[in-house]
């Protein structure tokens, strides 16, 4: 795969993530079927990546996702971007995420990212 490919799986992935009009499932088409994820050294598997995003549609009113730097190389891909979220009470919340991808066959199979809260 190409470097502009990944880089626009990327971007595609958190306009779909930020899209609450898109269906959840739609997340899951840039996804290998073993694809894992490792958030702040806690391990998800692709159906726990489902849970969760699920359960952020519900208690999320808006999400949006600022890329602030993003590299690619082979089959590997590095974002510093900043999640802005909001709650339906109206709370907010920004969130850096530093995150490492690599990808097989076209998708995301490996996701290790370190997350602060601003």
């Amino acid at each position: 795969m190409s470097l502009y490919h990944n880089e626009r799986i990327l971007r595609e992935i958190f306009a779909t993530l930020t899209d609450f009009t898109a269906s959840h499932e739609e997340v899951l088409t840039f996804m290998t079927p073993d694809y894992r994820q490792c958030v702040d050294g806690q391990g998800m598997t692709l159906n726990d990546f489902q849970t969760h995003t699920l359960a952020l549609r519900n208690a999320l009113w808006s999400l949006s996702i600022g890329i602030q730097q993003i590299v690619c190389e082979g089959n590997k891909a590095a974002t510093v971007h900043v999640a802005h979220a909001t709650r339906h009470s109206g709370t907010e919340k920004l969130i850096k995420v530093v995150a490492f991808y690599y990808f097989w066959e076209g998708g995301i199979c490996l996701v290790n990212e370190l997350t602060h809260v601003l």
